[in-house]
């Protein structure tokens, strides 16, 4: 049996095959959250000036606990504002690949 991170890698991947925009668009999607979320010890957030948002990646990678970068993160090419044109799969950070989180 695999442990939660796989399990969870698993499922975006299935998600993502079947239906890449959609997963690629949730990824890139980033919303604006208060600063008290921001401070949280394990949701990875992005700040932009004075402003905190989160993203699905983020959340998840909240859940599964404190690694310096997350623990999942995806894998794809990016545009010039750094936003995924489509993302090729999900990734365990566990292993040593590179870590591209948008």
């Amino acid at each position: 049996m695999s442990d939660p991170v796989t399990k969870a890698i698993d499922v975006l991947n299935d998600a993502l095959s079947r239906d890449p925009e959609a997963m690629t668009r949730l990824v890139n999607l980033r919303v604006p959250c208060r600063k008290e979320l921001g401070q949280h010890s394990t949701i990875r957030i992005q700040r932009l000036g004075d402003e905190h948002r989160v993203g699905i990646l983020g959340l998840i990678n909240g859940i599964f606990g404190d690694w310096p970068s997350g623990v999942i993160g995806a894998e794809g090419p990016l545009d010039d504002a750094g936003h995924f044109i489509r993302i090729k799969r999900f990734v365990d950070l566990r292993d040593g690949r590179l870590d591209v989180l948008a």
